[in-house]
C-alpha cells in the first residue's frame, strides 16, 4: 500500500472520495470472484464514465501500478482477481442502457448493465438478448464481454462474441478507442473479436453495441 498512498488523492479527485476504497477491511469484498482464487487489491475505484476510467488508467500507468477490471464478480476463471495487487477498476456504477434500436435490432449499453435488465428493456420492443451465462440475474454485460460468457442458450444462439457488434475500450495508456461498430462487418482487422474474451488484459470495455434477436413465438 505504501507506494499507492500518493495516488489515492489523485484517484479521489477523478471519481470522488466515496468511490475510492482503500481501507484493508473494506477491500476484503473484492479479493475474490466466482473462482477459487483470492488476492487482495490495494485500492478499488468505481468510475461512472469512460472519461473517469481513462483518467484512472492514466494515473495507474504513470505510476507503474497494475490494474484489473471488475464487473459483478460472478466469473469462474479468476479474471476479476488482482493477483498482483494494484488497483481494481469496478465498473458496476456504469449502468446506463444508452439506446435500444428496435429497427436495427441492437442496443448500446455501459458495461455495468446487468444481463437480465437488458433483456427486460428489450422486451418492450419484442426483442431479447440471447446469451445467458446462467448468472443472468447478477452478471454484467462488461463481464460477459471480458469472459466471452456462455450458457444453455448458447447451444442454439452462440456465445457472447457472436452478439457483439462494437465496443468502446480504454487501452493501457488511457487512450479511448472504438472497435467494430453498429454492423456485423466492418473494414480492417477484427480487433473487436480479439478483445472479447481477453479478460481485460488488452483493454477495459466502457461501452458495448449488442445484437438483439426477435422474441420467439414459443
Amino acid at each position: 500500500m505504501t507506494e499507492l498512498v500518493p495516488m489515492i488523492e489523485d484517484l479521489k479527485e477523478v471519481v470522488g472520495e466515496s468511490y475510492v476504497i482503500h481501507a484493508p477491511e473494506d477491500l476484503l469484498v473484492f479479493e475474490y470472484d466466482g473462482s477459487v482464487d483470492k488476492a487482495l487489491p490495494e485500492a478499488v475505484v468505481l468510475p461512472t464514465s469512460t472519461n473517469e476510467v481513462s483518467q484512472v488508467v492514466k494515473i495507474a500507468s504513470a505510476n507503474g501500478v497494475p490494474i484489473v477490471a471488475r464487473g459483478a464478480g460472478t466469473g469462474l476463471s479468476g479474471g476479476a482477481v488482482a493477483k498482483r495487487g494494484g488497483i481494481v477498476i469496478c465498473l458496476t456504477r456504469m449502468t446506463k442502457i444508452i439506446e435500444i434500436d428496435p429497427l436495427n435490432h441492437l442496443a448500446v449499453v455501459e458495461p455495468g448493465v446487468v444481463n437480465i435488465d437488458l433483456t427486460h428493456a428489450a422486451e418492450e420492443h419484442g426483442l431479447y438478448y440471447a446469451p445467458d451465462p446462467s448468472s443472468q440475474k447478477a452478471c454484467t454485460i462488461g463481464g460477459n464481454v471480458a469472459e466471452n460468457s456462455g450458457g444453455p442458450h448458447c447451444l442454439a444462439y452462440g456465445v457472447t462474441t457472436n452478439h457483439i457488434l462494437g465496443i468502446e475500450v480504454v487501452l493501457a495508456d488511457g487512450t479511448v478507442k472504438w472497435l467494430g461498430g453498429h454492423t456485423r462487418e466492418v473494414k480492417g482487422y477484427d480487433l473487436r473479436g480479439i478483445m472479447v474474451g481477453s479478460e481485460g488484459t488488452l483493454a477495459i470495455v466502457t461501452k458495448v453495441v449488442l445484437r438483439l434477436l426477435k422474441r420467439p413465438e414459443a
